[in-house]
């Protein structure tokens, strides 16, 4: 059970609210301060209520986010007299961030959208929807931030852990000839584990570029401990044109 004590210095507030959401935890999370006690009650890992002084809900959390500092404990099983809510983690976070000071980008380039059902779960303006469209059409996060309501949106995504930096999804691989299989290319299962992450379906095909620029789209399949090789049977090194022992660039399609 998390009944030790936290001191907000050195942990991040934020984290340390979701990680009994995501646990499921009924109790109260109290912050303890010169300044007065700051409480949020928690059913299932759902928020019952927040207060900090006179400021309760979203506004107890924003003011504790603007300035993060106290003890910190976890109570299991204390519960509110009255529950003032039963929101998500999200829904509290988005509202709360909103009284908070961006700060600066964590990122500059694309980014990808780490959950689809949480955001789904929330209520978007249409401008928002138009931001996050525009995140999943890889557009690069400093070119968005120019815009204040961009900045704030893209901010908030990433203190919550909705939106992160896209990694590269180019790999330089060397061909090994192989008669393990047949019609298809072997990708290391690492390499073909991170291309996966946030596909809304399954890495069927990639694209393999020589470097003389001939590009050949290829079904494609994972298997151990290959490293930096890309399989390839007989027939497909025919097919393409390439050479055994070739460095080619390979991508998902």
């Amino acid at each position: 059970m998390l009944t030790s004590t936290v001191n907000l210095d050195t942990y991040d507030f934020l984290e340390l609210l979701y990680l009994l959401g995501e646990q499921r935890r009924s109790g109260v999370l109290q912050v303890v301060r010169d300044d007065g006690q700051f409480c949020a009650w928690l059913r299932g890992g759902r928020v019952q209520a927040m207060q900090f002084g006179q400021a309760r809900g979203a506004a107890a959390l924003g003011r504790l986010l603007r300035d993060p500092r106290g003890q910190s404990t976890f109570l299991p099983g204390a519960l509110p007299d009255t529950a003032d809510h039963d929101a998500s983690m999200d829904e509290l976070a988005f509202e709360a961030l909103d009284d908070v000071p961006p700060g600066e980008l964590p990122f500059e380039g694309p980014g990808r959208l780490t959950s689809p059902e949480r955001i789904a779960a929330l209520r978007w303006t249409l401008r928002e929807r138009q931001i996050l469209q525009q995140i999943e059409a890889q557009r690069p996060v400093a070119a968005l931030a120019r815009e204040a309501d961009a900045a704030r949106l893209i901010m908030k995504l990433c203190r919550v852990g909705l939106l992160v930096a896209q990694r590269s999804r180019l790999a330089r691989l060397t061909l090994t000839v192989t008669r393990q299989v047949r019609g298809v290319v072997v990708v290391d299962e690492m390499i073909w584990q991170r291309w996966g992450e946030g596909r809304r379906r399954p890495l069927e095909r990639v694209a393999v570029r020589s470097e003389a620029g001939a590009v050949h789209t290829l079904p494609v399949r994972p298997g151990p401990s290959l490293g930096r090789q890309l399989l390839i049977p007989p027939e497909l090194l025919l097919q393409t044109g390439f050479y055994a022992g070739d460095s080619v660039l390979v991508q998902p399609c």
